[in-house]
């Protein structure tokens, strides 16, 4: 009796909850995602590739000659499945799935194919290079999570870094191509709101399953071994369930406003008794993740913008004197601030940048952009500023 009760008792405690969430996006027919994973496991000389971006313009020309050759095929294969739907279509890591590093080492490959461009005087050809390599990176990112996030995010950072010094470059015509290349994917960016909703309905069907094989170990006997193992068995479910239901909601909502009016989500009472990361991502984690997504759309839209300066420019003989001269676009807003982007012609230059996480305009001042925190000074111009490793 004492087994059974026991029993009764675990299986009282580990009912396994129920969630709602916005649905997921629904499945494509033709989905070629697939296709991208077994490219991102494809990349040859990605040893080669690390070593090339920490040289001027990607090594010499024999060397971008030689990793571009090795991987030949798989540029042709990636280029082929380019305008073709992709969606994620798993939320969590499997064995023998690409890491961030499958993903970067891509990104450096096209950076290294639009530098050996750049090198012979073939700027239209290079800046299509980068728009390849966000292409891809934004299709790894539609219909995913927070993994797929960090894919794109960590993937961008070497086009990112190597695209400027094509762009004074290019003539009126290549600009304005490379310009709508952009708003192409601009206008079909996966929405931050969803991203969330897929990422929390990944954590909480982990809890499900976590809930559900608690529910019959009492009638096993199978004994918790630690304090954490014990408090998380013999802690009531249903409290904790609602409480991770409404903070996936609140944030869901946060994240259909504009960055500024954001506020970060606090982790409900009910679940902070049970520690960090346990039922859902900390408020912490959460947030970096926002500051993530809105750092990629700010620099794509920095980079939209200068491609709009530069045909001005080519067209007209000089840069335009404010952004209203160039007309109206979604695109010229900033994401950290939902405002214009700051701009300032000077001489033959300008200064283009955006107020960074902390929404406040510190005078153009370097932006240390391996800390995603709202609260970090610094504004992000069209330049990125590593002084450390991307947070």
């Amino acid at each position: 009796m004492a087994w059974l009760g026991y029993g009764l008792y675990v299986y009282w405690c580990n009912p396994v909850p129920v969630f709602s969430l916005p649905p997921a996006p629904p499945a494509l027919s033709d989905n070629v995602y697939p296709q991208i994973v077994d490219c991102a496991a494809e990349i040859r000389e990605a040893g080669k590739l690390a070593e090339l971006e920490q040289l001027p313009e990607y090594g010499s020309l024999q060397q971008k000659q030689e990793v571009i050759t090795a991987n030949k095929a798989l540029l042709q294969k990636i280029r082929s499945i380019l305008a073709k739907p992709a969606q994620a279509v798993h939320l969590e890591y499997q064995t023998g799935d690409p890491t961030m590093d499958n993903y970067r080492s891509i990104a450096r490959l096209f950076a290294a194919e639009a530098k050996l461009y750049e090198q012979q005087g073939r700027y239209g050809q290079a800046l299509s290079s980068y728009m390849d390599g966000f292409t891809f990176l934004e299709k790894v990112l539609n219909g995913g999570n927070v993994l797929h996030l960090t894919y794109c995010f960590i993937g961008s950072i070497p086009l990112f870094q190597a695209v400027p010094s094509v762009l004074p470059k290019l003539s009126a015509q290549e600009a304005e191509s490379g310009a709508r290349r952009l708003e192409q994917i601009l206008a079909t960016e996966y929405p931050l709101s969803t991203l969330l909703a897929q990422d929390f309905r990944s954590w909480l069907t982990g809890w499900q399953r976590t809930v559900r094989g608690q529910s019959m170990r009492g009638f096993r006997l199978d004994l918790p071994k630690s304090d954490l193992e014990r408090e998380i068995l013999y802690k009531p479910k249903q409290p904790l369930s609602k409480a991770a239901q409404l903070y996936a909601q609140m944030w869901i909502e946060q994240a259909k406003l504009p960055f500024p009016e954001q506020r970060v989500v606090e982790y409900p009472p009910a679940l902070q008794q049970l520690g960090r990361d346990l039922v859902v991502r900390s408020p912490e984690d959460i947030a970096l993740q926002v500051a993530r997504y809105t750092y990629v759309r700010t620099r794509l839209r920095l980079l939209y913008t200068a491609l709009r300066l530069e045909a001005y420019r080519k067209t007209h003989g000089r840069y335009p004197a404010s952004l209203k001269e160039l007309g109206d676009s979604p695109y010229f807003i900033d994401p950290f601030s939902n405002k214009p982007f700051v701009y300032r012609p000077q001489d033959n230059s300008y200064v283009l940048y955006s107020l960074g996480p902390n929404s406040i305009d510190d005078g153009g001042a370097p932006f240390p952009e391996g800390r995603l925190r709202r609260e970090q000074p610094g504004d992000i111009g069209l330049v990125p500023n590593f002084p450390s490793r991307p947070s």
